[in-house]
Order: C-alpha cells, then structure tokens, then sequence
C-alpha cells in the first residue's frame, strides 16, 4: 500500500506510485535540501516529537510557504490545483537532490527530485489537478 499521484497525461512511468515511508523520506530529505536547519525542525515534527516555540519561530523564518503546500500535504486523499502545483514547481525547481525511487509496477530507478518537479511542472502547464489517492 502506497501513494499514487496522478494527474491527466501522466502514465504510469510518469506518475508516483510508491510506498508511503518512501515518500515520507523524500519529503524530509526535500526540506534538507531546501534548508538544512529547516529540515532537521521538519523532520522532528514529521516523526511526531514536540517542537519548541522557539522551533516553530524559525521554521516559519526559513521556510517557503509555497513549499509548505507541499511538504504539509496530506499524503492520503487530495489533490493540489494547477496553481498549487505551480507555486511548488516555483520553490523546489532550484533545488538538488540525489534519492533514488520507482513506481510499482515499472521498477525503473529514477532521482525523486527530479520526478516531483516533472509531475509539478506537467500539471502547472496543463492546467491539471495532481490527484493523491
């Protein structure tokens, strides 16, 4: 059981389709590359420990808003507008990263990064809703 993202004109090679502690993983690794110190505060509250509020403070110092739509997503149901997927395209477009994933199914190895930023931008340009089921 996993996380699909799919959206109109992406396939199966295009689309995520993993396990959801994989996806958990790209997101904290995301924030550390975004920030290494934004990322290490993302990452306690990711895995449910208390944040101080001096801890809060400064993630909100650090951190993108347009990359909070993202990394804050529900990973269950849901889905992100064109626009959404546009401003998150925007804040993580910039960004380098090397973890390896694949989707069910396919098994071709691909940088997680780069594939996010793919379905972001595809569904940005297409005007397309991102579906997470």
């Amino acid at each position: 059981m996993g996380l699909c993202a799919t959206a109109k004109g992406l396939t199966d090679e295009t689309e995520f389709n993993c396990g959801y502690l994989t996806f958990g993983h790209f997101r904290i690794a995301l924030a550390k590359a975004y920030n290494d110190e934004l990322g290490a505060i993302y990452e306690k509250h990711y895995r449910e420990e208390d944040l101080t509020d001096q801890e809060i403070s400064r993630y909100d110092e650090l951190c993108d808003p347009d990359l909070d739509i993202f990394l804050f997503h529900d990973d269950g149901e849901g889905h992100f507008t064109a626009a959404e997927c546009r401003k998150v395209y925007n804040a993580i477009k910039d960004l380098n990263m090397d973890m390896v994933g694949h989707n069910y199914g396919v098994m071709k190895p691909y940088n997680m990064l780069d594939h996010w930023k793919n379905i972001f931008n595809h569904c940005a340009k297409r005007e397309v809703r991102l579906h997470f089921r």
